[in-house]
């Protein structure tokens, strides 16, 4: 058996087998479970300590089975989310620790096992599902709905939660499109300089909740760098960490709209993309968001996964590995990471030296209007 093929039978090896997930990804039943609430400094730092490692022991198991799936499978995308949602549970508890501690925290060398536990699992279930379509509306697992034929379009997986799955056949092979997620940060001045320096317009799809008067500053001088500020909600998607599918489409198209007034007020520039958080959204709402909006919908096809490592040169090394391997691509990284900083910097040096060409995030806009 190949080498790849192991590795993915023992990420999957890895999951509790009293859960549905260990099944080819499925979560357990359902429970209302929802994000721990913020920490007080009372709050006991050895028992966060141990919920810190059993968060880690999950983010190593879907880490594993993201990156052994191929990109778009239902398995993958599902252990993508999970991944995301887990990396900032892991910063939260974080802060918990020195909160409680008093003193600065140092994450330890994880040596346990990669695995779900139960009790995450059931978090994760409470999060990301099941999701209840509308009646009459569709959605059941396996489903597909064509937003853009040859862009994009909604899939429905395990749970009947909807993925917006981008394609990037409109790009020629060699082409590449750079995105960042989840700002703005302390990281995104010298992310958002860096792609000026190196001629690499990017696109930066940013929260709400970060545009106070430091983050207005940030993005202002992201659309003075020559890069799209496009909307990416306002919490990450409900301030629990739960997907838009927990809004009604009126209230995503009311988020979502008074971001991009935002982002407009404080960058000049008037938003002309949004992703969804995770991926998730449905095909109702992304038609409201361009009927009403005039968004334009923008998922990813070259995830760097940079969520699931800290370590720069790892992260470096899976990204070009990924790119290689599709010949082209719209990349999704995060701009509030310190290992994307670093890597994104060798990156578009790498794409420069090995015959790839970083191209205007307006393709986006021509291949959905069909320009």
């Amino acid at each position: 058996m190949p080498s790849y093929l192991i590795a993915l039978v023992s990420a999957f090896l890895l999951f509790p087998s009293s859960g549905a997930f260990a099944q080819e990804l499925r979560l357990p039943e359902p429970g209302p479970v929802a994000v721990p609430a913020a920490a007080s400094a009372s709050e006991d730092a050895a028992a966060l300590a141990a919920d810190y490692d059993e968060l880690y022991a999950a983010l190593e198991a879907y880490s594993n089975a993201a990156f052994f799936s191929p990109q778009s499978s239902p398995q993958f995308l599902e252990a993508s989310a999970a991944g995301q949602y887990l990396r900032a549970r892991l910063e939260e508890t974080a802060a918990r620790i020195e909160r409680a501690s008093g003193v600065p925290f140092v994450p330890p060398v994880f040596r346990g096992a990669a695995r779900v536990s139960y009790r995450v699992s059931r978090e994760l279930d409470g999060v990301f599902g099941p999701y209840s379509p509308d009646a009459g509306r569709g959605g059941a697992e396996g489903e597909t709905y064509d937003i853009r034929q040859g862009y994009c379009r909604v899939r429905y997986v395990k749970n009947n939660v909807p993925f917006l799955v981008q394609s990037d056949a409109f790009l020629k092979k060699g082409e590449v499109i750079i995105t960042f997620d989840d700002g703005p940060g302390p990281l995104t001045d010298e992310v958002s300089a860096d792609m000026r320096g190196a001629g690499v317009p990017a696109v930066f799809f940013v929260l709400g909740s970060k545009l106070g008067a430091e983050g207005k500053e940030r993005i202002s001088r992201e659309a003075a760098d020559g890069h799209s500020v496009a909307v990416h909600g306002y919490w990450h998607a409900t301030e629990s960490g739960k997907p838009l599918t927990a809004y009604t489409t009126g209230k995503i198209v009311e988020q979502f709209g008074g971001v991009k007034n935002a982002i407009r007020q404080a960058s000049g520039s008037t938003p002309a993309f949004f992703r969804p958080p995770y991926g998730i959204i449905t095909p109702e709402a992304v038609k409201a968001l361009d009927s009403e909006l005039g968004l334009v919908p923008v998922g990813w096809t070259v995830d760097t996964l940079d969520w699931s490592t800290k370590d720069p040169e790892q992260l470096f090394q899976n990204t070009i590995s990924l790119i290689q391997r599709r010949g082209k691509g719209i990349v999704l990284m995060h701009d509030i990471h310190p290992q994307s900083r670093t890597a994104v910097k060798r990156l578009v040096k790498w794409l420069a030296e090995n015959g790839y060409k970083t191209v205007s995030p307006d393709r986006l806009a021509r291949a959905y209007r069909g320009r």
